[in-house]
């Protein structure tokens, strides 16, 4: 009589990802490995991020322009790495810094009072991963800019991988910039 034989169940299997350290994505990065794509590490693993389109860019240097004015060039900045643990690094669009910054390196958790994403086609990715994983870090204030509903929306206090308090401030009404007494509108 035949017998049923067993196959090894697929956690069985080692896996055949390649999975990265903070330490080692940067030092690709120092190598010129991503110079010709836009990268993230998120949890060890390389994610290929798209191309911003032009309502995107828009809307970034807008934000950033409006940020820049309350609070000077050495305190914002565009398109920057943030290093949140050993197995993630985001880049986001906007970072607004508590000082200047003037070494030649992404950020760390400990320089960021704010973390500014322009979501026109990444608000799932906007609004359910990264807002994890900027609130697991500690990144005080988080704001998705989203375009396809012209709101903002403001997360803050980060309490256990969560935001404590959030708020939605719709386009063209009056933004409390963190650390100031000063207001932005976005649109």
């Amino acid at each position: 009589m035949n017998s049923l034989s067993r196959i090894a169940a697929p956690s069985a299997v080692p896996s055949v990802k390649a999975r990265f350290t903070t330490a080692e994505f940067l030092q690709m990065v120092e190598a010129g490995a991503f110079d010709d794509m836009k990268v993230e590490l998120v949890d060890g693993e390389l994610e290929r991020m798209n191309p911003p389109m032009n309502a995107h860019s828009d809307r970034q240097g807008r934000a950033t322009f409006r940020l820049m004015t309350v609070l000077g060039e050495d305190r914002v900045r565009v398109e920057i790495g943030v290093v949140l643990d050993d197995s993630t690094v985001l880049g986001c669009d906007v970072a607004v810094l508590h000082a200047p910054v003037r070494e030649n390196r992404m950020l760390g958790v400990e320089d960021i009072a704010l973390v500014v994403e322009i979501a026109e086609t990444t608000i799932a990715r906007d609004m359910g991963m990264k807002r994890a994983k900027y609130a697991s870090a500690g990144i005080a204030e988080y704001w998705v800019v989203d375009g396809g509903r012209s709101v903002v929306h403001v997360f803050a206090e980060p309490l256990d991988g969560e935001y404590a308090s959030i708020s939605t401030v719709r386009f063209g009404a009056p933004l409390a910039v963190p650390g100031t007494d000063r207001t932005i509108t976005i649109d």
